[in-house]
């Protein structure tokens, strides 16, 4: 990921400057305060003056005139908790979906989780996505886990492996890195699969 400290390149334009930490959060606010036009006048991007509305599980919240019913948490990780509303902590994952659907051809954009909508708090954000009712690669590995034979079949794991691959060479296509690549942020669903969180 290029810095916005830009230094001049020997008689021609600016060259950027590499930084170690992606996950920068000067970094990102700078990225996103430069937008034009802003994320916030994205059509699917609605900011609130108030904080995130108390998410648990078992309990309806509102999102405007919507109601959304939060039945339980599906992950938690070190960027987000997952029920089937996500809460993360900036916008970073919502502007990098709307890259996605702007940069990758349609054959493949289904490859990857898609975003609904975002709610911009003064605390926090929640992005409005699908439910994949298959689980993640990881709840799938468990549950082989459990078997007698306590392993993935060779087949099966070369058969997601290849997947991975091409998801992530569809991405550096179009200019963009997951900073996260791991089983529990790769989402099943009918006949593919779909990459979730993480983006620099």
């Amino acid at each position: 990921m290029a810095s916005p400290d830009r230094e001049p390149g020997p008689g021609g334009p600016p060259v950027p400057r590499l930084v170690s930490d992606p996950w920068d959060s000067r970094l990102i606010s700078y990225l996103l305060s430069s937008l034009r036009p802003p994320l916030t006048e994205h059509p699917d991007c609605f900011t609130w003056q108030c904080d995130v509305p108390n998410i648990t599980p078992r309990t309806t919240i509102s999102m405007g005139k919507v109601s959304l019913r939060v039945d339980r948490v599906i992950g938690q990780g070190a960027f987000a908790t997952v029920y089937q509303v996500q809460k993360p902590a900036n916008p970073w994952e919502f502007y990098i979906n709307s890259r996605l659907d702007a940069r990758l051809q349609p054959g493949v954009r289904h490859l990857f989780s898609s975003l609904r909508s975002a709610h911009l708090f003064r605390n926090g954000s929640v992005l409005l996505g699908e439910l994949h009712k298959y689980g993640t690669l990881l709840d799938a590995v468990n549950i082989y886990r459990l078997l007698s034979d306590k392993v993935m079949p060779q087949p099966l794991v070369m058969y997601f492996a290849a997947c991975i691959l091409h998801m992530v060479e569809q991405l550096h296509s179009i200019g963009i890195v997951h900073g996260d690549v791991k089983p529990d942020n790769f989402l099943l669903g009918d006949s593919r699969t779909a990459a979730t969180t993480a983006w620099c």
